[in-house]
């Protein structure tokens, strides 16, 4: 088995070329959708504040990558639709009709209920998208204004944004100090940005795909064979690291964030392989977190929660 030997200030550089057009990510969340109350206290319509601050949490971890994606704004004779499943499984699919997404942001519908357990969430970036119109309005809709995003032979990625569904009959560890972790819960925080994660193409895009080589079935991206030392072992499925694969996060080996699964009572986030694999989709990672930003993410949320649970 290989063994990643690859430290951050290799990957810095590695990652370090960028666009000059290109801007940072942005990541909206929407709980249009959150109509069985796993975000929003049904009773009173006011929003779980703790949990939506993880979930923003969960997104800097993504904070990293620049890109230039067009914003989709439709014109007079524009059309554009998307469909997805429902983000709370409340009722039917959801169809998007000409909304405006800004430059350089993807939106993410976001919602939970409960199930049978087993699962903890999933996520998709839907299905039947439809534009037409102007052909630059159509190109922005269907590639962000990226080229080499379709086909065997892609390099890129992009996409309008995406759903996450949470299962809600799991009992969330939804803390974001990782000392309050026990062996009966799942972290919200790790599900929440691997699942985030595939809405970024990671196991999704024609890019990723592209990287795989078809004979061996493994990963030979260039930053992730950088990273890992040689061609990536995948899961049965092609979209995840295989199970058990471990590399380093802020210099301390971890189980990937993006391989199939994580034990209950673990915090698993972003590696330096999971980032190289972005990399090879075709973000520009110019950054990872750094262990100082963390904590002070960290201290901010601890004096959210402080905060909110003085509130009646």
């Amino acid at each position: 088995m290989n063994r990643p030997s690859c430290l951050r200030a290799a990957l810095a550089l590695a990652f370090a070329a960028s666009a000059s057009s290109a801007s940072a990510l942005s990541i909206e969340f929407d709980y249009s959708y959150d109509t069985h109350g796993f975000f929003t206290d049904l009773a009173t319509g006011a929003p779980m504040t703790e949990r939506r601050a993880l979930l923003d949490l969960a997104a800097t971890f993504y904070g990293g990558f620049t890109d230039a994606l067009t914003a989709i704004a439709p014109g007079a004779g524009d059309q554009w639709s998307v469909s997805f499943m429902h983000p709370s499984l409340g009722g039917p699919a959801v169809t998007l009709q000409n909304v405006d997404i800004a430059a350089d942001t993807l939106r993410i519908y976001v919602g939970g209920s409960p199930t049978a357990p087993g699962v903890l969430g999933f996520a998709g970036t839907g299905h039947s998208l439809q534009a037409s119109g102007d052909a630059a309005f159509v190109d922005a809709v269907t590639t962000r204004g990226q080229t080499g995003t379709q086909g065997t032979q892609a390099v890129d990625y992009a996409t309008w944004g995406g759903y996450i569904w949470f299962n809600a009959s799991n009992d969330w560890y939804f803390g974001a100090d990782e000392a309050g972790l026990n062996g009966t819960r799942p972290d919200f925080l790790t599900t929440a940005t691997h699942e985030i994660g595939h809405i970024l193409g990671f196991g999704e895009a024609d890019s990723w795909f592209a990287n795989i080589d078809p004979d061996s079935g493994l990963f030979v991206g260039e930053h992730a064979m950088a990273a890992w030392g040689g061609a990536v072992p995948l899961d049965r499925y092609l979209d995840h690291w295989a199970e058990g694969t471990y590399s380093v996060r802020d210099g301390v080996p971890q189980e990937t964030m993006m391989d199939p699964s994580t034990p209950f009572g673990e915090r698993q986030l972003p590696t330096a392989l999971d980032y190289a694999g972005f990399a090879d989709i075709g973000w520009q990672v110019t950054a990872v977190p750094e262990p100082q930003a963390w904590a002070m993410l960290l201290a901010g949320l601890g004096v959210l929660f402080r905060h909110r649970r003085r509130l009646p």
